[in-house]
């Protein structure tokens, strides 16, 4: 199979159909990354016009996750630009991303998860996707910034929309690697007359490179769809999710240095695990050429359980959360004529969750800090009415959303209300001009907000305060200068009011951060320079500051926000001209970042690493070789912990071989 990259630029996707196939839009059997492209998510259907988005669009098909193979799902997202990450590496809680000058470590939710549509993540704001192995992935769609009017909870600074397959395939794969790796993945599809059924099963456990990190997960989904005729088809997807794995610890920085791969001596009783469990109802239907409908109910429970201590003079904790969400979906679309388009869409979550800390000796309690039970509900609704004409695509919408709740603080037994601001309203606009067949120019604008989320988003009676929102900016130009070489280059910006940021003293309070800025450019390149040679490259620069601080901290005014590199990188080579044998050389970088938003005498956590991958196609199926970090290159995670910084080393170089056969 010839493995091409067309990481094209400028910039449309839907923002009306989750559920829809950007995948269609690619020629079969091409490896595509796909960043922008003026692309129609379904173009027309039954002939009801689709609606767009202007802005930074990035696209992962299933080929490009063929030979990959990973801990956690999240590094999926490795070649998209201007993505970067936080590598805890402690267990159940490994790694998070992070776009658009916010940090990874979960202190700033910003972005809004989906998978098959449906909504998915925890209750404060992490994205929860581990479920999903690399095989029973479609795509993955990345739209950055907050000009998208479908999502207002989490919708910080952007989405990702994970699609599950539904293809007629069957295909299982075995792979041993480093660090006594062991994985099996089998996927099965069969598409009827009318029904299609599709399974998957995976597992996968290693001994981590790390002491004390072993980790074992299994996953299970099934999806039945029946279509009952051809303007309307039903849909039930289940799927089951374990995890569990031990945490090597945190080392101090001279040990980190000294022996990447031990453990910390204090951390040996340091371990989790967590389930997922899903189930989920879709709906689409179509009335002739002007109205189409999309709905979806939804059940899902995520529980977390971990022991975890950060340093040898901290105590062990012990860590308990079940989120519980339930919730309902309805688009619908309708042509206003050849050159209007007006989209409305309704959604409802409501969470009954639980969340409690103990203080912890070897695993045994010895005394309880924090035990909530607590509701959240979210209802949100939107409308946007889009015109095209000519080489004008410009669609203004406007999203609102409520929120209601309360907690019940069982050490205390008070009982407190989730903040009411009212309702909050987000205006939306998208701009597109086409120069000629080869130049695009674009450009767009957003509200979003900062979710509520634990202790401090519920007040007592008469405290109410509003939300904090993000201002967003971005223009740009897609410009396709020869035949095989496709540019993006966009400028974006987001300012914020009353930042919240969480405290770190485990109260699950949150501090006033005050006035903050994130402003940067990003530059997307790729390359077909001939038959046998392709390519990509990305670039991004940033930079994220505290314009105004709270009060009290007048000094920090200009001070970096922490956890924000200087700087993201991405390249892909490559080579397929050698019949059946692929040879590519990634690479990915990322500058360093500051550990605190007001002591900034140092940065850590840059890195420069280049994976390197063989995939020969046997014709029956694939054999896949795999390096990461072929020049086992030393970079880490680093947080600080009072006036201590704590070191947590990735990955040293790691060998795969996989095997996988098509029945």
């Amino acid at each position: 199979m010839t493995h091409k990259f067309k990481l094209l630029a400028s910039t449309m996707l839907a923002s009306f159909y989750a559920g829809a196939s950007l995948a269609d839009e690619a020629p079969d059997g091409s490896s595509l990354i796909v960043i922008g492209e003026r692309i129609e998510v379904i173009g027309r259907q039954n002939g009801v016009q689709q609606s767009s988005l202007a802005g930074s669009v990035d696209l992962i098909n299933r080929d490009q996750l063929q030979n990959e193979h990973v801990n956690v799902t999240v590094d999926l997202l490795k070649k998209i630009p201007g993505i970067y990450f936080a590598r805890f590496n402690q267990g159940i809680v490994s790694t998070d991303f992070a776009i658009r000058g916010f940090n990874g470590e979960g202190s700033m939710p910003h972005v809004k998860l989906l998978i098959d549509g449906v909504p998915s993540n925890l209750h404060l704001g992490l994205a929860e996707m581990d479920a999903l192995f690399p095989m029973e992935v479609e795509r993955m769609e990345v739209v950055k910034g907050n000009q998208d009017v479908r999502y207002g909870l989490h919708n910080l600074a952007g989405s990702v929309n994970m699609h599950s397959r539904r293809d007629e395939a069957s295909e299982a794969e075995v792979l041993y690697g480093s660090f006594n790796t062991r994985e099996a993945q089998f996927y099965h599809g069969h598409n009827g007359e009318r029904l299609s059924q599709h399974y998957f099963v995976g597992h996968r456990q290693t001994d981590g490179y790390r002491d004390h990190a072993e980790l074992e997960k299994q996953t299970f989904s099934g999806k039945w769809f029946y279509q009952l005729s051809p303007q309307t088809e039903f849909g039930l997807i289940a799927r089951y999710f374990n995890y569990e794995a031990q945490a090597p610890g945190y080392l101090t920085e001279a040990q980190s240095r000294q022996d990447p791969s031990q453990s910390a001596s204090y951390a040996q009783d340091d371990s989790g695990d967590k389930q997922t469990r899903h189930i989920s109802l879709h709906w689409q239907h179509d009335t002739g050429a002007y109205w189409h409908f999309n709905g979806k109910l939804y059940w899902q429970q995520f529980d977390r359980h971990r022991y975890l201590q950060y340093t040898a003079t901290s105590p062990q904790q012990e860590r308990l959360e079940k989120d519980q969400q339930q919730g309902a979906i309805l688009q619908l679309s309708r042509n206003l004529g050849d050159n209007w388009l007006f989209l409305a869409g309704l959604d409802y979550q409501a969470q009954d969750n639980q969340n409690s800390r103990h203080v912890t000796e070897k695993r045994v309690r010895q005394r309880t800090f924090r035990n909530w039970d607590f509701s959240y509900n979210n209802w949100g609704g939107y409308s946007q009415l889009q015109y095209r004409e000519g080489p004008w695509t410009i669609s203004g919408g406007v999203r609102v959303d409520r929120f209601s709740g309360e907690l019940l603080n069982l050490l205390s037994q008070q009982t407190r209300h989730l903040n009411d601001n009212g309702t909050t309203v987000l205006p939306k606009f998208n701009l597109l001009y086409q120069v000629n067949d080869d130049l695009n120019l674009f450009a767009n604008y957003g509200v979003s907000f900062q979710a509520p989320t634990g202790a401090d988003a519920y007040v007592k009676a008469g405290t109410e305060h509003e939300l904090s929102k993000n201002y967003g900016y971005e223009s740009g130009v897609h410009w396709q200068p020869t035949a095989w070489l496709n540019s993006r280059l966009s400028w974006w910006q987001q300012d914020a009011k009353d930042e919240l940021t969480p405290k770190t003293d485990g109260s699950g309070d949150f501090e006033n951060l005050g006035e903050t800025r994130r402003r940067g450019w990003d530059l997307a390149l790729s390359a077909d320079l001939n038959a046998d040679w392709s390519g990509f490259a990305s670039y991004t620069r940033q930079k994220a500051t505290l314009t105004e601080p709270g009060p009290g901290k007048v000094d920090s005014k200009g001070n970096w926000l922490l956890g924000v590199p200087a700087y993201t990188a991405t390249l892909g080579l490559i080579y397929s001209g050698l019949d059946k044998l692929n040879v590519a050389l990634y690479g990915h970088w990322q500058g360093d970042y500051y550990v605190s938003n007001f002591v900034q005498a140092q940065r850590y956590g840059d890195y420069r690493l280049i994976d390197l991958a063989f995939n020969y196609d046997f014709g029956w199926g694939n054999a896949g070789l795999r390096i990461n970090n072929l020049f086992d290159t030393y970079h880490e995670y680093v947080y600080l912990v009072g006036a201590e910084t704590i070191h947590s080393p990735a990955d040293g170089r790691g060998v795969n071989l996989s095997l996988s056969y098509h029945f």
